[in-house]
């Protein structure tokens, strides 16, 4: 077998890892609380982010229910403007990290931080 560079290894490890021998894709075991290596990290950073965007879907959908016509509209098209603005928002704040093990990270915690801001936001309308 030929020899792999160490970067390669730790990515084909990290890989069979996830992946069982059947070759289906498992969730690893990870312990977010305790994470330290960047492998761990970035899959918390991953599911954090995940959770944060679901709600914020669910909020969506509920705030979608309530209103009608234009108004509906103008959310539709504002919440699609507002992803837009937060994507290119957390691609600048986490420029300088580009290329660096943390980026997806970092990206995914800004991701994160704005996605509950919109979710407060919409359910801050839900409560009026």
């Amino acid at each position: 077998m030929p020899k792999l560079p160490v970067g390669c290894l730790f990515i084909l490890v990290s890989i069979m890892t996830i992946v069982s021998d059947q070759g289906i894709a498992q969730t690893p075991k990870v312990d977010c609380k305790k994470a330290v290596t960047t492998v761990e990290l970035k899959f918390c950073s991953q599911q954090s982010y995940a959770a944060a965007d679901k709600k914020l879907n669910t909020v969506y959908q509920q705030v979608l229910k309530n209103i009608k016509g234009e108004q509906k509209q103008l959310l539709v098209t504002g919440q699609q403007a507002w992803i837009k603005f937060r994507d290119n928002n957390c691609n600048f704040e986490v420029y300088p990290s580009r290329g660096g093990t943390g980026y997806e990270i970092f990206r995914n915690g800004c991701l994160e931080r704005l996605t509950k801001q919109r979710s407060q936001d919409l359910q801050n309308y839900l409560n009026r």
